[in-house]
């Protein structure tokens, strides 16, 4: 037997439990230890397994019997094994969706449940800090966590979030704000840059005048200037300090959906 059939069939069978493993929760880490014991390869193979038996017990309800016998006998019995299963090839060459059809029941239900469980989580923030649930369905995202505000104990809907970064050029050091509209993290989960619309900045040195008579500090809009651009970028590696403020719109400001508008 071709030696490359077993590592194939182990492939397709533990396959549904990495597609699981991969889209059920929020993650910002592209690389991952594919080590044969490690802790992610062990936790896919559990899944894999549940996969697995769900296909099984399917194939039990379609009228369809999985000999693992049989299955072994190919896997380590070498070319005289296939003597005997000539019968059962020969079935197979007559069925030949019935054992494409068992992987693409399995991975396609691994794939279904990694998004309705991600939805779900998502629906109802069963991921913010502080739910009973969050240790189970958080995933390895610190930064959406912190830009989404599902770390944050206020109580009121976040609508987004505002930026204020440090950056120290060789003219002088700069205050960059705008309300972020994207961020990127490369492929260790690090935040790579910063996209925010309606950017402006100032000197450093040009903070607000305290006044003494009021006990308040004045606020002079003059000390920033808008910077021209749809988006502007700024690099992570770039920043000396990071300063995130929540945004919340009043019921009345924020979006109303297409159906409830068409609705009312």
């Amino acid at each position: 037997m071709n030696v490359a059939f077993p590592a194939l069939f182990i492939f397709l069978v533990v396959l549904p439990g990495f597609l699981f493993r991969q889209f059920f929760q929020r993650n910002e880490v592209r690389t991952f230890d594919h080590a044969p014991f490690s802790a992610v390869v062990l936790k896919a193979v559990l899944c894999a397994f549940v996969f697995d038996a769900a296909g099984a017990v399917a194939a039990h309800v379609a009228g369809y019997e999985i000999e693992l016998g049989d299955i072994v006998r190919l896997l380590v019995g070498g070319p005289a094994s296939l003597d005997d299963l000539n019968g059962r090839l020969a079935w197979l060459n007559a069925h030949p969706l019935a054992g494409s059809g068992y992987f693409v029941f399995t991975n396609g239900l691994a794939l279904v449940a990694a998004f309705v469980w991600r939805g779900a989580v998502q629906r109802w923030q069963l991921d913010r800090s502080g739910h009973r649930l969050a240790r189970l369905t958080r995933g390895d995202a610190p930064w959406y966590y912190l830009f989404a505000g599902l770390d944050h104990p206020k109580e009121d809907a976040i609508d987004g979030a505002m930026i204020a970064a440090v950056v120290e050029f060789r003219e002088g050091t700069f205050l960059f704000t705008g309300i972020l509209d994207d961020y990127e993290v490369n492929a260790d989960g690090q935040l790579d840059r910063l996209m925010l619309i309606q950017a402006q900045r100032r000197r450093l040195e040009s903070d607000r005048k305290y006044d003494a008579a009021s006990d308040q500090f004045i606020d002079d809009a003059t000390r920033f200037y808008p910077i021209a651009g749809d988006v502007f970028v700024l690099r992570y590696d770039e920043l000396k300090t990071l300063n995130v403020t929540y945004l919340s719109l009043e019921p009345q400001s924020r979006p109303v959906p297409h159906d409830a508008a068409d609705a009312a």
